[in-house]
């Protein structure tokens, strides 16, 4: 659980990334992939920019130069699916969970570092075909990608995995009162019995960062962003009934 050589730690979670020399070129896929880390991690999300910037330029990557994300774009919206000021539509995060169920969760675009696209327009720009799944390429970003991960354009690409794990047990320190007045930012909403089980909802969740409780009514909302984030800092409402908690150690 200490950031070293292919690994690197924040806000408790751990993100390692893990190569197997066997393994073919351009595999493990998406599919393959979201197992390698189970029992005890999931496929890494990394939901702040900053996790992820630090995954595609940080010094994990050891011999290998792409892992593919559980990040899913449905081909059902109809096109223009991605590009400038579009590229949000239809992209979702999809984990596969050590106990075989999915924990499912709409993408926030502007905390993803896409890859700048060459002499294309920037990612996710669905220039290679239907590129419906993403992944993190060393040193480039984030970038949309055939889910086969074969065609000749990609070449031979050595695939690791990146995967999330989390302690046991962690701090989530009180930062005043209030509650998030956009809903796309809300994981989960439920009526608890007591605030130790919002802060365990919280903690169980690969996309949770903060959250907020009334102690009152109980309702407990756990968000995918932090209310310390100053790209998200905006959407705060002010609301004495709310306590606000944020995982600590984030970076954003």
């Amino acid at each position: 659980m200490s950031a070293g050589t292919n690994s690197y730690r924040v806000g408790g979670w751990c993100f390692l990334i893990y190569r197997n020399p066997s393994w073919p070129n351009n595999t493990p896929l998406q599919n393959a992939a979201q197992t390698v880390c189970h029992p005890y991690g999931t496929l890494a999300v990394a939901v702040t920019y900053k996790m992820l910037y630090e995954l595609s330029y940080g010094s994990i990557w050891g011999a290998a130069t792409d892992t593919i994300l559980p990040l899913t774009r449905n081909i059902s919206y109809p096109t223009p699916y991605q590009g400038a000021g579009l590229g949000g539509i239809g992209w979702y995060w999809s984990v596969l969970m050590p106990n075989g169920g999915y924990a499912t969760f709409p993408a926030i675009m502007s905390n993803i570092p896409w890859g700048p696209g060459g002499a294309n327009p920037s990612e996710p720009n669905n220039q290679l075909g239907n590129e419906k799944i993403a992944s993190v390429v060393k040193n480039y970003g984030v970038c949309d990608a055939q889910a086969t991960y074969s065609i000749p354009s990609y070449g031979a690409r050595a695939m690791g995995v990146i995967c999330q794990f989390a302690p046991l047990t962690w701090n989530y320190s009180q930062r005043g009162h209030g509650l998030m007045a956009n809903s796309t930012f809300i994981v989960e909403q439920k009526t608890v019995k007591f605030k130790p089980e919002c802060i365990l909802k919280c903690h169980q969740s690969v996309f949770c960062i903060s959250l907020a409780f009334n102690p009152t009514t109980n309702d407990c909302q756990i968000y995918a962003v932090s209310p310390e984030d100053p790209r998200f800092a905006g959407s705060v409402i002010a609301d004495n009934a709310y306590d606000l908690y944020i995982r600590d150690g984030m970076e954003y």
